[in-house]
């Protein structure tokens, strides 16, 4: 049997505004961050925190256009929620 999401995926509208502005096409969007989706909604905790309290967490992902890119996120017992994605040079 094939192991289901247990999370449900959430997204900010901070986060949509971003993917639009990096992508400009969102269908492009959605397939960059597909695999993401997937990792995530079996095991948040597959990402990195990124504070020191570990309410924040990151999850490096592919290069776009030669730029590093990290998605950040938050959950919960039943809910990961992207709250922004973010490219940057290295």
């Amino acid at each position: 049997m094939p192991d289901l999401p247990r999370f449900e995926i959430i997204r900010e509208s901070e986060f949509e505004e971003q993917l639009e502005r990096l992508f400009g096409d969102m269908e492009e969007a959605d397939k960059f961050t597909l695999g993401a989706e997937f990792i995530l909604a079996r095991e948040p905790r597959d990402g990195l925190p990124a504070s020191r309290d570990g309410s924040i967490w990151y999850l490096p992902m592919n290069q776009l256009r030669g730029r590093a890119v990290s998605l950040y996120y938050t959950f919960d017992e039943r809910a990961v929620t992207f709250l922004f994605i973010v490219a940057f040079d290295e």
